[in-house]
């Protein structure tokens, strides 16, 4: 398979830069730029990072989810959907950011959402990861909070409004020691959880554990896949649209393939390690949720969404400290991703280029308002909620890449920024016609697994409205190009 270059590059492959240095986050100027050669990584620099965003509390979480709520057989068949899902949507939607040497956000307004429109995937972005970066911000207060033996409701808000400020004040200052200690996080964080597998097996409870059914009372065989399911697929398209911020320092096209294999193995991995961690401390996890007033099944759902409470209870002290190091990487990463849409939203716009502090402080107030919500307690919503908006903007963004703007011609493919239209309306429709349809039609419990009917809805509203439109869109895009190309002839001539 011939492979595409770097934009900008005449081969496939581009200067490589001192090993193991990883794209900093404190480098604002460059959301907006493609990458420059002095910023190109290899791959398993890449893979390094996204295996150190998934193995996190969320991840843990989710295997819990699947594993209780749908039960070890069905789990299984959730994590292989997860796995293929994962692998394949990360590899496509990296193919991309890679041409284009543009994170996800800004790769959008040259696809499916035009420059201002590009603000709806920024509210989509916002809603999803500071979601995700919400639920990590309780589920690492929760562990606190256990471990400390602090119940008073004020120390709760004054431990969660605390920890964000830890994640504001990281993606101001401490980033690049971070992503320098990624790799040792990750391997301490393995092996607190390869002794909690361990405990496990001593235990003699290594059958149950990998062999169980559904555990959550009231809960059915279909309803219960269904759940695990949806946060498994939210996961797939949040883990592709999260990666492509990375793959885009790819030096190689053939480099996705390993790149997507590590995220995703790294995915599942933990998934199978949260499964086994919160069988372990279940029971004393419900314990300790009924006490603070939880009936049977809300303790049982709180015991379940929160990870951190098992790693304390196998581990103590030197547990919550390990994940404490752990989730700083996994959430300032998900603070600085979120601090990217805000900016992109603020740009899109009004054309105002937010300064970084205000941009990180913004998307970690929206996460409190989410905690204020009380996210944990409505994670199947948010989770179903979510993989609609991140499927469908997936889905979106492949279509237009891959098929409209290829074999059916109608648009062109990399576009400069300056001569993107300011709304795709055939994108921004479809996502707000299939997030509110298929919104509605689990809520009303029509469709149990809204990607189902998410992913071919998108493609085919899509396709659709490109080719009623194709005459249109083919003039207009035609007219940006050539006064794109005139502009360019004019700034040659004035510098000649």
């Amino acid at each position: 398979m011939k492979e595409s270059p770097a934009a900008g590059k005449t081969s496939s492959e581009v200067k490589a830069p001192a090993r193991g240095r990883a794209p900093s986050p404190a480098s604002r100027s460059s959301l907006f730029e493609r990458v420059p050669d002095s910023e190109r990584l290899a791959w398993p620099d890449i893979a390094s990072i996204l295996s150190g965003v998934v193995s996190s509390l969320s991840k843990l979480m989710g295997g819990g989810i699947v594993a209780f709520y749908a039960g070890c057989q069905l789990g299984g068949v959730a994590m292989a959907v997860t796995f293929a899902l994962s692998f394949a949507l990360t590899y496509l939607v990296g193919k991309i950011t890679f041409r284009e040497g543009l994170p996800n956000n800004v790769v959008s307004r040259l696809y499916i959402f035009g420059t201002k429109g590009s603000a709806a995937g920024s509210l989509v972005w916002i809603f999803v990861l500071v979601g995700v970066l919400a639920v990590g911000t309780v589920q690492l207060g929760n562990a606190v909070l256990f471990a400390f033996g602090w119940n008073e409701e004020w120390m709760r808000w004054a431990l969660f409004v605390g920890i964000s400020c830890v994640w504001v004040f990281m993606a101001l200052f401490g980033t690049k020691a971070i992503a320098r200690m990624n790799a040792v996080f990750v391997v301490a964080l393995f092996c607190v959880m390869g002794y909690v597998v361990y405990l496990v097996a001593a235990n003699g409870q290594m059958a149950d554990a990998l062999t169980h059914g559904i555990l959550i009372p009231g809960v059915g065989e279909a309803e219960g896949f269904a759940y695990g399911v949806n946060y498994a697929i939210m996961t797939s398209g949040l883990l592709a649209l999260f990666a492509a911020d990375f793959t885009r320092f790819a030096r190689r096209e053939r480099d996705l393939v390993p790149i997507s294999l590590v995220g995703s193995l790294f995915a599942v991995a933990t998934y199978l390690f949260g499964a086994l961690i919160t069988y372990y401390g279940f029971e004393r996890s419900v314990a300790y949720f009924s006490g603070m007033g939880y009936d049977a099944a809300g303790a049982a759902h709180a015991a379940i969404t929160n990870p951190g409470v098992s790693l304390v209870l196998a581990a103590g002290g030197v547990g919550l400290a390990i994940i404490c190091l752990s989730q700083m990487k996994v959430e300032t990463s998900n603070s600085i991703g979120g601090a990217n849409a805000v900016s992109n939203l603020f740009d899109s716009l009004f054309g105002v280029k937010l300064k970084w502090p205000a941009a990180v402080a913004v998307a970690n107030a929206v996460g409190l308002a989410f905690i204020l919500g009380g996210i944990l307690d409505q994670v199947n919503a948010f989770m179903s909620f979510g993989s609609i908006l991140t499927i469908g903007w997936c889905v979106l963004l492949v279509t237009d890449y891959y098929v409209v703007r290829g074999p059916m011609r109608i648009g062109s493919r990399n576009v400069a920024l300056d001569a993107v239209e300011d709304v795709n309306w055939r994108g921004v429709a479809t996502l707000a016609f299939v997030s509110v349809v298929n919104g509605v039609l689990y809520a009303t419990g029509i469709v149990a697994v809204p990607f189902l009917t998410t992913a071919p809805m998108s493609f085919a509203v899509y396709v659709g409205l490109s080719w009623v439109f194709r005459r249109q869109v083919r003039e207009r895009d035609a007219a940006r190009r050539a006064e794109a190309a005139a502009g360019a002839c004019g700034v040659d001539s004035a510098a000649g």
